[in-house]
């Protein structure tokens, strides 16, 4: 548990297309367009437009609910400072991913040759 960096903009997230879900044994890769991606270790969330909201560990279980996610932008990220990012798409639904582990990396926002790890 590492948190963000103070006054980190995640603007860059903003108006990005999620073009690609990767699900892992252990790992979840989320593949944006514009060279952007965001690999996951950690717990998530997602919620749909209606407000239901589920958090998984397993990313096998959480397969369906991100392929929802495909082909939809991102409206606003946001970040706090114990490390949860926000990802809110513009139908509604957000993706919530957190910074759970203390030993280890929860997740890497890559963007170009830029690398965030959490």
């Amino acid at each position: 548990m590492y948190g963000l960096p103070k006054g980190l903009s995640l603007e860059f997230l903003c108006g990005q297309t999620l073009l690609q879900v990767c699900v892992g044994a252990h790992d979840l890769i989320l593949n944006f367009h514009d060279d952007v991606s965001v690999t996951v270790t950690s717990r998530i969330a997602c919620a749909g437009p209606d407000g239901a909201r589920h958090e998984y560990d397993d990313f096998r279980q959480a397969a369906p609910e991100l392929m929802v996610f495909l082909n939809e932008t991102i409206a606003k990220a946001e970040g706090s400072e114990d490390g949860t990012l926000r990802l809110a798409f513009d139908t509604g639904g957000t993706i919530t991913i957190y910074d759970d582990s203390a030993e280890y990396e929860s997740y890497t926002i890559r963007h170009g040759e830029r690398v965030i790890v959490i």
